[in-house]
């Protein structure tokens, strides 16, 4: 098993992709967010509308099972160093937000997201995809 460098000489910060035109094959979920689509399908009321949102997610994971990002000891160290940087610029970094941050500052990957904050709060580069064209 290879050596983790010391938390101090790791790189904790994404680097900026050039394609404005992303495909599919770019994009990587972290792994706390199947459980939210499936905890939100799961806590829908029987009917059709869950029945379609549960064929969909599958189809969703199906096309996203090997690129499912996970929490490994890489993006712990990342995570605390950004929660701690945050921490003492006065920032909040929420535990679930920071593990997501964590997950990307470790890959060098940039956080695509409806809020926005928690990952300005850590220093990461963020597509605010609200504002997103």
């Amino acid at each position: 098993m290879p050596a983790m460098p010391a938390p101090s000489t790791m790189q904790c910060q994404p680097k900026v992709r050039t394609s404005q035109h992303a495909g599919d094959e770019t994009l990587y979920p972290p792994c706390g967010a199947p459980v939210e689509w499936l905890f939100g399908i799961d806590a829908l009321p029987a009917g059709r509308r869950k029945q379609v949102l549960d064929h969909a997610l599958t189809e969703l994971l199906a096309l996203f099972k090997d690129r499912i990002l996970p929490f490994d000891t890489a993006a712990a160290r990342c995570y605390a160093d950004l929660a701690m940087a945050a921490r003492n610029d006065g920032r909040d970094l929420p535990a679930v937000d920071g593990y997501v941050a964590g997950i990307a500052a470790s890959r060098g990957f940039i956080v695509a997201s409806l809020d926005v904050s928690p990952y300005e709060a850590a220093g990461l580069q963020v597509i605010n995809l609200w504002k997103a064209e």
